[in-house]
C-alpha cells in the first residue's frame, strides 16, 4: 500500500501546475475565450490534452490526434501526421508569430496561422519557453469557437 502511495505522489509532482490561461479566438470574437491549464510541458483544457515529450507535442483536439515534431533542421518548425507550422516567439516575448495548418481529419485542413497575445505569470513564461504550445493552444481556441467538429 504505501508503495502505490508514493508512486501516486511522484506522479503528481512530475507535472507542476503553473496556472491557467485565457485565449480569445480570432476566428470568433464574440465567442468566450478558452480556458487552458499549463504544466511543464503540458497543456489541457475542454477539447486539448497535450505534451511537449522529446522533441514533439502529442495529444489531441478532442477525438483529432495529435503528432508534432520539431524539425532538426529548424527548431521553429513542427511537422507530423497533423500537419506543419512555424511558432516563433517574438523578440519582446509578448506575443507568438504562427503560420501553418493542422490537418483535421483526411478531407479537412484548418489554418493555424495567427498572432498570439502572451500575459504574464508563470503560465505564460512557459508558453515563451514553448511557442508550439501557445500556438496549438490558440488554435484549439479557434476551432472550438468555430464550433469546428475535431
Amino acid at each position: 500500500m504505501r508503495a502505490i502511495f508514493l508512486l501516486a505522489a511522484a506522479c503528481a509532482t512530475s507535472h507542476s501546475q503553473y496556472g491557467t490561461i485565457a485565449i480569445k479566438s480570432i476566428s470568433n470574437a464574440a465567442a468566450p475565450p478558452a480556458r487552458f491549464s499549463i504544466g511543464r510541458g503540458t497543456i489541457s483544457g475542454s477539447s486539448l490534452d497535450a505534451i511537449l515529450d522529446q522533441g514533439c507535442i502529442r495529444g489531441n483536439f478532442g477525438r483529432t490526434p495529435i503528432d508534432f515534431c520539431a524539425d532538426s533542421a529548424n527548431p521553429n518548425r513542427w511537422t507530423g501526421g497533423s500537419g506543419d507550422f512555424i511558432a516563433v516567439a517574438s523578440p519582446d516575448g509578448r506575443s507568438v508569430n504562427v503560420e501553418g495548418y493542422i490537418t483535421l481529419d483526411t478531407r479537412r485542413q484548418a489554418s493555424m496561422s495567427q498572432v498570439v497575445p502572451l500575459g504574464n505569470g508563470p503560465q505564460w513564461d512557459e508558453l515563451r519557453r514553448h511557442p508550439a504550445l501557445a500556438a496549438v493552444a490558440a488554435t484549439a481556441a479557434d476551432l472550438e469557437a468555430a464550433h469546428i467538429p475535431h
